[in-house]
């Protein structure tokens, strides 16, 4: 149905309600008195309107024909079409005064012969005729909209030549109209649609007016239009003996001299102040009505006339999507979903309901939405798995969780400890899952570190821990300083020491197996203790393999020094025993790399952070310790090529002299022999000067390696604090000192007395 089609029906259906507004033809009758009352002036006035009026133009852009005046008489097809208020209410008051004007008249004749006689409407009898007793009871319908109003008023100055309708200054204003003369402005026809049937199929109290008998006595068009003959508004029927209705005008938009373009719509004020709702029974609040008609209707009135047409508590049990509905497409779950039980999975279409979307003009667009409340009385944080409850997962899962029903009213689906769960914890921080702390005081299987961490009166404090580290060490150094030294003067002294080929690989496996002994004594020794039975013993092993220890300074004091007869095997073994441990650390040292890049922490994600302080520190420490890692593997594989190229020029040479000396020596030969010996030699020479220079790079690259281990250990033990609080920490001490001890001694000692 398009607009025009349905303006016509809301005429047609607004005239078949005649009697609603208390219109009525009994008793209206032309009042004699107010007919004596008019002069001759005022006839002359009114006859020189109605023919200046009805040389207008018609609406549709084709002017009227210029009527036949027969001495005051027209034809009824010349004059101004019925207003719409008119057409709209009882109108046999209105055709009564017509008809009582309108007669059979003679228009042509032959002498004394009438030959042509035609049905004529008398001026001055509608100028008469027309009193304001007349147009009284229709004016309270009339005037509801000033558009109607307006129109009225006009036909009635062009048929009476009265500035009034029915009292003298009741047409101030209606001559001059403006927008703002609609004072609430105006509305298209087609929102109507947006109302419930609840609502328009209701009537005005106390009145008991239909809902669209209200909006037709409101409704105007864009521009004037007629609703039927235009070119014969009217027409006397002898059979009826009355005048009758061929077309009507309709209230248009023009009249204030503005256009609106095509379509229907309704003047606010005039629906507004027309139609009233009992608030306390409103039409769509009775039992068995669905809430969103309840919500259409509520929101139609407040988008219509404003919150004052309606109770001042009008925005309760709105069905309105934002906060308490959601829309489906809207809709949004978190990244683990999957993780989520099937219940939960579920509930979105369980809960899925109509609701209202309020548009730009105020009205409602039905959705499909999700009732949030249903949703969030059926989850919690329970309802998702261990994934969900794990660092990131469980951060974003506990956000989505509170925004989603940290307002909704009596739900409780969150721990009283979630600001803790929105934010990474101490543990959150490390990246394996285990700690080292006996488990009466914390839960060792809560792996989300939500409790608060009991101090615990024998773990060693922060100094203590990082000072036993410092003692390892410094004890290895001062062995090793006394150890070098003394190696290297017998070295000095006793040139004809020999060196078994592959002690120093023996020695080596013999010094990294002495550490992991040491390590595993004292994982052993964790785990006996009380509380501790939990903590792992291959974990820690491999943990402490990530202990700084001095092994640069060993390689400087047992290999550096540049003396021909000196053997390199105790520097080898320590560099060999060190690249045992060091391989055994990069499992600790790739995982918290590694776990550092996924969780961001290497580019801002530690900010804000409790202890994000030493936790940048250790992850600093792990990415240094991988990047000279790399560094040191290069490195030694140049020292390696020039260490077995020495070797490979040494066998040479030895298999030369021995030759030289069981075989008697030509004179040419012995030349050739002695040049080639000198030239084997000098190449010797430069590549025993490659080995140590290349042992400088590979003590540089472990003393770095040595400094990374530092920050990773000092940044861990400032992170973990108590998490990290391993029992008989000065027995672990020394069983670490004293098997370091031994370590030494055995890697210095690889010189044998040759048979």
């Amino acid at each position: 149905m398009n607009m025009s089609s349905a303006f016509h029906v809301l005429l047609l259906m607004a005239g078949s309600l005649v009697g609603v507004c208390g219109v009525s033809t009994k008793g209206i009758a032309p009042n004699n008195s107010i007919i004596a009352g008019i002069n001759i002036s005022s006839t002359a006035e009114a006859l020189h309107a109605a023919s200046i009026n009805l040389s207008r133009d018609s609406g549709n852009g084709q002017p009227l024909t210029p009527q036949n005046n027969y001495n005051g008489w027209v034809n009824p097809e010349d004059l101004t079409p019925m207003p719409q208020c008119i057409a709209q209410q009882d109108q046999s008051a209105w055709l009564s005064v017509m008809t009582k004007c309108t007669s059979k008249r003679c228009t042509s004749h032959f002498g004394f012969i009438c030959t042509h006689g035609q049905w004529l409407t008398q001026l001055s009898c509608l100028s008469v005729e027309f009193s304001p007793d007349v147009v009284r009871p229709y004016l309270p319908y009339c005037g509801r909209s000033v558009l109607a109003k307006a129109q009225l008023y006009q036909w009635i100055r062009h048929i009476t030549g009265r500035t009034w309708l029915v009292d003298v200054g009741d047409g101030n204003g209606l001559q001059n109209l403006s927008p703002a003369s609609l004072a609430k402005g105006y509305a298209p026809f087609d929102v109507t649609y947006d109302a419930p049937a609840c609502l328009t199929s209701s009537a005005s109290t106390p009145s008991m007016e239909l809902f669209q008998h209200v909006i037709a006595s409101c409704s105007f068009t864009g521009l004037t239009q007629h609703t039927g003959n235009a070119a014969r508004p009217w027409e006397y029927s002898a059979s009826l003996k009355s005048m009758i209705v061929l077309d009507t005008e309709t209230v248009g938009y023009d009249l204030i001299q503005r256009s609106l373009g095509g379509g229907d719509y309704f003047d606010k004020e005039c629906f507004c102040s027309s139609f009233t709702m009992d608030t306390d029974n409103e039409p769509c609040s009775r039992p068995g009505q669905d809430q969103i008609d309840l919500t259409k209707e509520r929101l139609w009135l407040n988008a219509t006339c404003g919150p004052t047409s309606l109770s001042d508590h009008w925005t309760d049990r709105l069905k309105t999507t934002g906060f308490a509905y959601i829309p489906v497409e809207d809709w949004q779950w978190p990244r683990f979903v999957a993780d989520m039980s099937k219940r939960v999975a579920e509930l979105p279409d369980k809960c899925a309901t109509d609701a209202c979307e309020v548009d730009s003009r105020g009205y409602c667009k039905v959705r499909r939405a999700v009732d949030r409340a249903c949703f969030c009385h059926n989850i919690s944080y329970e309802s998702c798995g261990s994934s969900c409850q794990m660092f990131e997962t469980r951060i974003e899962y506990v956000k989505w969780l509170h925004d989603l029903c940290g307002n909704v009213h009596d739900w409780h689906g969150l721990p009283d400890t979630w600001r803790q769960l929105a934010a990474p914890t101490v543990l959150d921080l490390i990246p394996w899952r285990w700690t080292m702390k006996p488990s009466k005081d914390s839960d060792a299987a809560n792996i989300t570190g939500v409790e608060p961490i009991r101090a615990t009166e024998t773990c060693p404090s922060n100094e203590w821990k990082l000072g036993s580290l410092a003692l390892v060490n410094l004890s290895a150094l001062l062995a090793a300083y006394i150890g070098g030294r003394t190696t290297i003067h017998r070295l000095v002294r006793s040139f004809s020491w020999h060196v078994s080929p592959r002690c120093w690989v023996f020695n080596g496996i013999v010094v990294a197996s002495l550490q992991l002994l040491a390590n595993w004594l004292n994982a052993f020794l964790v785990q006996t203790s009380p509380g501790y039975e939990d903590v792992p013993l291959v974990q820690s092993i491999l943990f402490w393999c990530t202990m700084p220890r001095p092994t640069w300074v060993l390689i400087l004091l047992l290999g550096v020094k540049s003396f021909e007869p000196m053997d390199l095997s105790p520097a080898k073994s320590f560099l060999f025993a060190e690249i045992i441990l060091q391989f055994l650390s990069s499992y600790y040292m790739v995982m918290t790399v590694n776990y550092g890049r996924q969780h961001n922490f290497y580019f801002g994600g530690l900010e804000r952070v409790e202890r994000g302080g030493s936790a940048n520190v250790m992850y600093a420490g792990a990415l240094v310790w991988l990047a000279f890692n790399t560094l040191a593997i290069f490195q030694l594989l140049r020292v390696l090529r020039y260490m077995r190229l020495k070797e490979k020029l040494t066998r040479s040479l030895m298999d030369e002299i021995r030759v030289s000396e069981e075989t008697p020596l030509k004179r040419g030969e012995g030349r050739d022999k002695e040049y080639g010996t000198l030239s084997g030699e000098g190449i010797n020479k430069r590549v025993s000067q490659k080995v140590p220079v290349g042992l400088y790079g590979v003590v540089v690259i472990t003393m770095l390696l040595w400094i990374a281990q530092w920050l990773f250990w000092g940044g861990f033990l400032g992170l973990s604090l108590e998490e990290f609080c391993p029992p008989r920490l000065e027995t672990l001490t020394a069983v670490w000192v004293a098997i370091s001890l031994a370590g030494i001694t055995v890697g210095t000692t690889t010189l044998d007395k040759r048979t």
